[in-house]
């Protein structure tokens, strides 16, 4: 499930930026629906919006096809790339989500594999060094892989900076007879400044700003930790069963953060504040027990699979001071104010989650035409949430399921079709609202699928599906600025996936989703026909990566974005409209070269981001904004020893 942490202040932190020059996803993908590695990512989609749904939200993760809660971030120096499982790609995923997966793949280094060392001028100038130890034995018996990354500058597109963060993990695999154990780690920790979101009044957007200009206060740095840790068991009984469990930790840790916000009007006028939250402590285990039974092959194939899942977590929220700002224009800086003590505020309230299933999969095919995926999960849920005023508890034990299957109508054309109910998590209240950082209870989602698989030629593929996926709607109550249930929320859309070799050096990645996101049943603050919050009814991406002919080690690539309009709140205006960010379309370029230096190999990486620099709104669950990021420019080397 989601990890329990503030909302608002895991969007305001990015995570550290981890980074190798030869990490190349247009070549890795296998469709456009999503697909990361090292610090790039390309698709349609990423954690945060899956056709119009956050999976970080709904904690819909996986690791190496396992149950695992994500509460803290996660490293490539053990995990090898992150993919978004969705439509036809769950079918050979075990009790899949509703909204999709994100499914890690842990690193496992091949004998032979040489080590990394990469150092970077990343975007703002913000100069980063990263060592990475890998090393597989030529049995094949035992790998691991260790590394540490130190950025010294930290900067951010809102002109923060003078930041630090320091970065160590690895993953360790040993493999004796028909045993097989991997265990991982990463600990972060961070110092970087506070950042900033405007909130729109009167139903309109805040005029232009200039970019990279720091808002906050000097003393609004945020400070804290990230650690993680597990380990995966898997034993072959047989040639066709095996057993296996999965052992997982995450703690977040702020220790101080700050969140600036502007209420902006249509004239450029603004009030503010600033918000100190106290540490605010989050930890998650997950583990789980499996089995699995393969029936002798007879031309067909048939699995089983049995789970049982537990997660436990808990989590401090509350107690914040909010400082008020004088009042100014948007895009000037504010006057100093006096920093406060955060020695004197404490988290006021704590929530403890408890989740048991028990779940029965089958996957399998018959013949060579025709797949399957059906599955049945009886999930224990309750959540506890304290304070001094009392506790309360929810509790809910839902029959989850899912059933799916894909059949070959012809030598390169398959068609899939799929149904789940699915238990996900709702988020967490944000910092711009009343009950900030109060975590919602868990919601039950549907979703029915059916689509096409075309493979136009070996290395050339085509996805095209319509869906329509069906869950509870949180946002803000314009009434009385808390985030709540305000009713239902249906999205019904077409997706489209091309991804492979067009031409001898030319791999490219294409996508469309075009969504009718709608509120349709009405809950306390919400009206029949609103459109949900920060969700565009059209989404598209076009990468493309060149190898250029007659140079050795050179490729060049490309990168086209197009996000279209998003509703910034929940609510109608006093005319009767609702207000929308505009659309935005981007393109990244860029060129890697692999090249000797000296008795090494090593990749350079260079990179120009918005390259024509287009200015936009962005907007999130919370109804609040931030630009989107300026034109930028990057360059990676990384050597092979």
């Amino acid at each position: 499930m989601r990890p329990l942490f503030p909302l608002a202040i895991m969007t305001l932190m990015p995570a550290p930026a981890l980074a190798q020059a030869d990490a190349n996803p247009v070549r890795s993908a296998g469709d456009a629906f999503g697909h990361k590695q090292g610090d790039e990512a390309i698709g349609l989609y990423d954690e945060r919006s899956v056709r119009g749904f956050s999976l970080e939200a709904a904690g819909n993760y996986r690791l190496n096809g396992t149950y695992f809660v994500k509460n803290a971030g996660v490293s490539n120096f053990f995990i090898d790339s992150s993919t978004v499982r969705i439509g036809y790609n769950v079918i050979g995923t075990l009790l899949p989500g509703p909204s999709g997966v994100v499914d890690y793949r842990l690193r496992d280094p091949a004998p032979g594999e040489k080590s990394l060392a990469t150092v970077t001028y990343d975007v703002y100038g913000q100069p980063i060094a990263e060592l990475n130890f890998r090393h597989g034995a030529s049995s094949g018996r035992s790998s691991y892989s260790l590394g540490i990354s130190r950025n010294f500058d930290v900067r951010s597109a809102q002109g923060g900076r003078g930041g630090e963060d320091l970065l160590v993990g690895g993953i360790a695999r040993v493999s004796i007879a028909s045993t097989r154990a991997q265990l991982f780690f990463g600990e972060y920790q961070y110092r970087r400044r506070g950042e900033f979101r405007v909130a729109p009044v009167d139903g309109t957007l805040p005029p232009r700003i200039a970019r990279g200009r720091y808002l906050g206060q000097d003393w609004a740095f945020d400070q804290g930790q990230r650690r993680i840790g597990g380990l995966l068991l898997d034993h072959e009984l047989s040639s066709r069963s095996g057993i296996g469990a999965t052992l997982a930790f995450g703690q977040e840790d702020p220790t101080l953060a700050f969140a600036q916000f502007f209420r902006s009007q249509e004239s450029g006028a603004s009030t503010g504040y600033v918000l100190a939250v106290p540490q605010q402590r989050s930890t998650a285990w997950s583990s789980e027990l499996r089995s699995y039974l393969e029936l002798p092959p007879s031309g067909s194939t048939h699995r089983l699979d049995a789970t049982i899942r537990y997660r436990r977590s808990t989590a401090l929220f509350g107690g914040a001071q909010t400082l008020a700002l004088d009042p100014l224009a948007l895009g000037d800086c504010p006057s100093d104010i006096a920093e406060p003590d955060l020695d004197l505020l404490s988290a006021d309230q704590h929530i403890e989650v408890s989740q048991l299933g028990l779940g029965m999969g089958y996957r399998g095919t018959i013949g060579d035409r025709v797949r399957l995926n059906a599955g049945v999960l009886k999930s224990f849920y309750a959540k506890r949430v304290g304070s001094e005023a009392g506790s309360d508890k929810v509790t809910t034990a839902p029959f989850l399921y899912n059933l799916g299957g894909s059949i070959a109508i012809a030598p390169r054309l398959e068609i899939f079709a799929s149904y789940s109910r699915g238990l996900e998590e709702a988020g967490v209240a944000p910092s711009s609202a009343a009950n900030r950082n109060e975590i919602l209870s868990t919601i039950v989602v549907k979703q029915a699928e059916l689509g096409l698989r075309w493979s136009i030629a070996s290395k050339l593929n085509l996805f095209l599906s319509v869906f329509d996926t069906r869950k509870p709607y949180a946002g803000v109550d314009a009434r009385d600025n808390v985030y709540r249930f305000l009713g239902d929320v249906r999205h019904r859309g077409i997706e489209f996936s091309l991804s492979g070799r067009v031409l001898p050096g030319l791999q490219i990645v294409a996508g469309t989703v075009l969504l009718d996101p709608e509120l349709v049943r009405s809950g306390e603050g919400a009206s029949d026909g609103l459109r949900p919050v920060a969700v565009p009814r059209i989404r598209a991406i076009l990468n493309a990566d060149l190898a250029i002919p007659g140079v050795k080690g050179l490729s060049v690539d490309a990168g086209l974005l197009h996000v279209g309009a998003r509703a910034a709140q929940s609510r109608t205006s006093r005319d009767g409209s609702q207000l929308f960010v505009q659309p935005l379309t981007t393109v990244n370029a860029g060129l890697r070269f692999g090249f000797r230096l000296g008795r090494h190999d090593a990749v350079i990486r260079a990179q120009v981001l918005n390259l024509f620099n287009r200015f936009a709104w962005d907007v999130n669950g919370s109804e609040t904004l931030a630009y989107n990021e300026p034109r930028r420019a990057r360059i990676l080397l990384t050597i092979r020893y």
